[in-house]
């Protein structure tokens, strides 16, 4: 069999293994990272929730897995960084959520990282000076506000599709004084949720 009878046999051979080669799996992780330029991420907790109409991924900080402590002094605490795709056209935006600490201010604000555009930002609001009742825990006073508030700010929530803030005075029978700033967001499929799951955060008063 001579040459010009083996090379369109080849050539068939080559077709057909390129038409077999799959595409790369998408890499949510990856592309999130990749759209943070440069952030360090190091040790952030990655999250992927899709449905028919987007695809979100996450990366959050781990720290928010508990009462965050803030420092009397202006501060900006990364809360994480929330990746939304939209699965018909394959547009994406990537979002950063913050809380920034001026002075006795304290704010959530979500930004669009692309445009460095604020797309969302709330005011938490300024804790009572109450003392009554005191409690053994910081846990306890927080649970009693939850059980008393928190059905009230989640029904706001999934209606507005907004996170609802709110801040309380925690005393404990040891004599410490704190204050709490607590975030419930949306739990709603409709919302579009772009604030990592979080318990709040807590300034020690003295």
């Amino acid at each position: 069999m001579n040459a010009k009878h083996i090379r369109p046999i080849a050539l068939f051979s080559l077709v057909l293994l390129c038409a077999c080669e799959k595409p790369a799996p998408p890499d949510p992780r990856g592309e999130l990272v990749g759209s943070l330029e440069g952030a360090n991420v190091e040790g952030y907790l990655f999250g992927l929730d899709e449905d028919a109409a987007r695809t979100t991924s996450s990366l959050t900080n781990p720290a928010v897995r508990d009462l965050v402590k803030l420092g009397q002094g202006d501060s900006d605490t990364v809360l994480g960084y929330t990746r939304v795709k939209d699965n018909k056209t394959n547009g994406a935006t990537t979002y950063k959520s913050e809380v920034v600490k001026k002075g006795e201010s304290l704010s959530l604000v979500v930004t669009d990282l692309a445009t460095d555009r604020v797309v969302d930002q709330g005011t938490f609001p300024v804790p009572g000076p109450a003392c009554e009742p005191q409690f053994e825990t910081l846990a306890a006073c927080i649970a009693q506000f939850n059980c008393d508030h928190k059905g009230a700010l989640l029904c706001e929530a999934n209606r507005t599709c907004k996170p609802q803030f709110a801040a309380l005075t925690c005393c404990l029978t040891n004599g410490q004084i704190f204050s709490v700033h607590l975030v419930v967001k949306p739990t709603s499929l409709k919302c579009l949720v772009t604030v990592p799951d979080l318990e709040g955060f807590v300034l020690d008063r003295g």
